[in-house]
């Protein structure tokens, strides 16, 4: 069962992924950057509810559902969905540290952390892995807050759409605890 919730994940990350890029091509920057992402959003949200471990696959299994749309060489494209999934998981793992506990999905002051962390950690790891082994992706230094703030956008409304369901509707069976133990 949970390979199964893990594969749906990663699939609907890739169909979100490509309407992203159909719906906001006119905000993106270059091929990986775009002032809207609402994927971050999942990424942040797999993590959080699937945990580290399953987050990681889910991402990573839908960046190569993706195939490799920007043709570029293997390493570098599955280099790129690796900075993608380990991005939240980072986040996540720090905040936590930092708490001492899961972050409550109910307080929207841990979630807005969570997706500061995550935009910071995406843009750093991307960012220093193209500087080192794909330095064609730098067009210019601008690039780096435009892709913090298009994962932070992303990641904001989809955070404001899901604590507006929990505000809503509640978490199933009262309160919801992420695994912790990854």
């Amino acid at each position: 069962m949970e390979l199964i919730l893990i594969l749906v994940a990663s699939a609907i990350y890739a169909l979100l992924h490509m309407a992203n890029v159909w719906v906001f091509q006119s905000f993106e920057i270059s091929s990986h950057v775009n002032l809207i992402y609402l994927p971050a959003f999942l990424r942040v949200f797999y993590v959080l509810v699937l945990g580290r471990l399953n987050g990681f696959i889910a991402i990573f299994l839908g960046g190569l559902m993706l195939g490799n749309a920007l043709y570029e060489p293997d390493f570098i494209w599955a280099a790129n969905n690796a900075c993608a999934a380990l991005a939240p998981v980072c986040a996540y793992s720090l905040l936590t540290r930092w708490l001492r506990r899961p972050v409550d999905l109910t307080s929207l002051r841990e979630l807005l952390q969570l997706t500061l962390l995550y935009g910071l950690f995406s843009t750093l790891l991307h960012h220093l892995f193209w500087t080192f082994f794909d330095p064609l992706q730098w067009h210019n230094p601008v690039q780096l807050m435009a892709m913090a703030a298009g994962d932070w956008v992303g990641c904001l409304i989809g955070v404001g759409l899901m604590k507006a369901a929990i505000d809503r509707f509640g978490l199933p069976e009262g309160k919801f605890n992420p695994p912790f133990k990854d």
